[in-house]
């Protein structure tokens, strides 16, 4: 079965063009977003972390990896050397001047996967698989890349209730783009269920998120910016009262995650 991907190269080139540089910039210290505290939090229980000698340090993976901001502030948690696969130069370019060491292109290339074949320790997307069908394709790349015994994971959004009328309302040009079906726990567990992965931990996670990546300053954009600001407010809210294990239901979270450690 050939692979689709729902978005196409001049999509991420038009984002790192201009659409990023309008984002809700991430807060840090005890007023950042529950949801991404929650993502650190699951991270910091079942990822191993590496505290030997620097010139040795294992090697992370971010498919996808965009401006390496993330990969980098990863790989910094659990003291692994950052590496990005991106499709986008411009994307790559960024994350390159940022000092994180990135290859432009495309990860099911063959000639790609066959030079990076078993080379990283951990391997995870974030945002990426749920653009993909059939999303088997999108999980086996990163388990390619994945030394035996290394850990994977794989992050994605949950576009359903509440976060479905919210891209419903504020970016509907967003969903086609997605496969909704994939959004639930049950869907990512089975889509990532091979003979050579150990489930380590897979759940819905965040509680509550009103923020919502916009295309360009309109009206929608400052109400989201309102709505960001409020999350400033819950966010050590939530932190007070659910601590580390959020207050999830199928109505509001809008991510779900899942971990895996590859076997054989």
């Amino acid at each position: 079965m050939e692979v689709e991907n729902k978005y196409k190269l001049q999509d991420w080139d038009d984002y790192y063009e201009g659409e990023r540089k309008i984002h809700i910039k991430p807060v840090n210290g005890f007023f950042s977003f529950y949801d991404i505290y929650l993502c650190d939090s699951i991270l910091r229980k079942y990822l191993p972390r590496y505290n030997g000698v620097l010139s040795q340090r294992p090697k992370m993976c971010e498919i996808g990896s965009g401006d390496g901001k993330l990969v980098k502030k990863i790989s910094k948690l659990f003291g692994y050397k950052p590496f990005g696969i991106e499709y986008s130069e411009l994307g790559a370019k960024v994350a390159q001047q940022g000092g994180v060491e990135t290859v432009v292109g495309d990860a099911f290339d063959k000639k790609l996967l066959k030079k990076y074949a078993e080379a990283f320790d951990v391997v995870y997307s974030y945002g990426f698989v749920e653009h993909i069908y059939p999303p088997q394709k999108a999980v086996a790349i990163h388990l390619s890349m994945l030394k035996k015994g290394g850990y994977f994971f794989i992050q994605i959004p949950r576009l359903r209730c509440f976060n479905y009328l919210k891209a419903k309302l504020f970016r509907s040009d967003l969903l086609p783009f997605h496969n909704l079906d994939l959004m639930e726990e049950e869907a990512l567990r089975e889509a990532c269920e091979r003979d050579d992965v150990e489930e380590i931990f897979c759940k819905k996670y965040g509680t509550l998120k009103l923020r919502i990546p916009m295309a360009e300053k309109n009206i929608r954009w400052y109400i989201i910016r309102i709505l960001s600001n409020l999350e400033l407010f819950f966010s050590p809210c939530f932190r007070l009262l659910f601590e580390k294990k959020g207050f999830e239901t199928r109505l509001f979270s809008p991510s779900v995650i899942f971990i895996g450690r590859k076997i054989k």
